[in-house]
């Protein structure tokens, strides 16, 4: 077997009953007919079945009389390669289950099964929660979202720590971070997790509405205040949130203009419709998120000094998933489980899928992982997701380089394939990709519909 991240978990069998002693993880070991031979003391104690009652058993044997929903042992058995799975254990406790076939040198028959199961019952991680989010998911959040400690990224746990932390306080928060990360969603769950959670959460994307349109919308107008204003008025965002949260998306896109009004109620803690004579009370809770850096911008003359020390009061720096690998095996678990749902289905990984989704770099980040995960169990047939499937949705790092000789036309498409991807990713229009990229925004159209992006 090549190396691959479970290589600790396979380094020879004569030291298989110290990592059956010593790991965390709870392991079985199954022989080539699927029974049973073995089992780990923190399998047991994570199960809660004992070791007897499962050795000298056959994966069927258990998989029928309750043990669990699905047996990871037959699906290797049947898959002769390795399988990826979430288990329910007992009706009840839900784990992850990484099954390993090591096969005979001689017959090339598999000789044993190693099952490695981690615990992920508690587990309720960013983008599981994302994912109902993003797909309208009315279902609230816990009080407290609660994370596996042990297998996700440190950095993942400090931002929820911090998050949760503010959660109740009346601070301006600051989201930082690039495109598809989850700011958003750390901003609903701020709001969850306070005491506003039953009151309005009101997203504005302030890139997204017309620069003549934002400040009616932000906070609203009277009666007659502009030519096709509606005859009754309207109320602003800021008044319709009421005691809830405002979530300003894009804060580094807001207008000079309504930036200095932005301070204003930042500051006063009122606003004032557009045409109206007084003010009122602005009583929610600001939450701002940029993926640009605004001191930049204020370096710029682009952004209000002012305005950035308002708003970057406590600031909240979500880092690129490229930068927290540890994170890409629970998160692509979780939108695999959530999209086997939505579609009815029952699709796997191979170990090769798995590790060519941990090595690539996700330029759209969180957003772009869910992305590519429902692609694949919509287009993949049967219900195998391996390593040529992936190839078919990504482009494997380093690809051009790694080649020993291709033609130059073929690595000059690679190379702007991969660059129009990262910059549409970040960029969103063509307008803004030609500018990025130092071309004409005819150019992208015509490689766009070339290259078939």
């Amino acid at each position: 077997m090549e190396n691959s991240l479970l290589d600790p978990y396979l380094k020879g069998f004569e030291e298989l009953e110290s990592i059956l002693n010593l790991s965390y993880d709870g392991i079985t070991v199954a022989d080539g007919n699927g029974v049973f031979r073995n089992v780990s003391l923190s399998w047991t104690e994570l199960s809660g079945i004992h070791s007897s009652e499962i050795i000298g058993k056959s994966s069927s044997f258990l998989e029928k009389n309750g043990f669990c929903d699905i047996s990871v042992t037959s699906e290797v058995l049947k898959a002769k390669t390795p399988v990826i799975l979430t288990q329910q254990i007992a009706g009840k406790k839900k784990v992850l289950v990484t099954g390993i076939p090591i096969f005979d040198q001689d017959t090339n028959n598999i000789e044993k099964i190693i099952n490695i199961t981690k615990d992920i019952t508690e587990m309720n991680t960013l983008t599981s929660a994302s994912s109902l989010l993003q797909n309208g998911s009315e279902n609230k959040l816990h009080k407290r979202t609660r994370l596996d400690r042990n297998n996700n990224s440190q950095a993942l746990l400090k931002i929820f720590d911090m998050a949760n932390h503010v959660a109740d306080l009346p601070v301006t928060v600051l989201l930082l971070g690039e495109t598809g990360v989850g700011k958003g969603f750390m901003a609903k769950l701020m709001h969850n997790n306070s005491k506003r959670k039953n009151q309005p959460f009101v997203l504005i994307n302030s890139g997204a509405i017309p620069e003549n349109l934002l400040e009616s919308e932000l906070f609203g107008y009277e009666k007659g205040a502009f030519t096709g204003a509606s005859k009754e008025g309207k109320k602003g965002l800021f008044e319709i949130a009421d005691n809830g949260t405002i979530f300003l998306d894009e804060i580094g896109d807001l207008p000079l203009s309504l930036q200095v009004k932005l301070l204003h109620v930042l500051d006063e803690k009122r606003a004032r419709r557009i045409g109206g004579s007084s003010s009122y009370e602005v009583k929610a809770r600001v939450i701002a998120a940029t993926n640009k850096n605004l001191k930049d911008l204020v370096g710029k003359g682009q952004f209000r000094e002012d305005l950035f020390y308002r708003l970057n009061i406590v600031p909240i720096k979500i880092p690129p998933l490229r930068e927290r690998k540890e994170d890409i095996f629970f998160l692509t678990q979780s939108f695999l489980d959530h999209f086997n749902i939505k579609y009815e289905t029952n699709k796997k990984l191979t170990e090769e899928a798995m590790r060519l989704l941990y090595d690539y770099d996700y330029p759209g980040n969180i957003r772009e992982l869910e992305n590519i995960i429902e692609r694949l169990v919509i287009m993949t047939i049967g219900d195998i997701i391996d390593k040529t499937a992936i190839l078919e949705v990504i482009e494997p790092p380093n690809k051009v380089i790694d080649r020993e000789i291709i033609p130059l036309k073929e690595a000059v498409e690679q190379l702007e394939r991969s660059l129009l991807l990262n910059a549409f990713n970040k960029y969103k229009t063509t307008r803004k990709v030609a500018e990025a990229l130092q071309i004409d925004q005819s150019t992208v159209v015509k490689k766009t519909k070339k290259l078939n992006i």
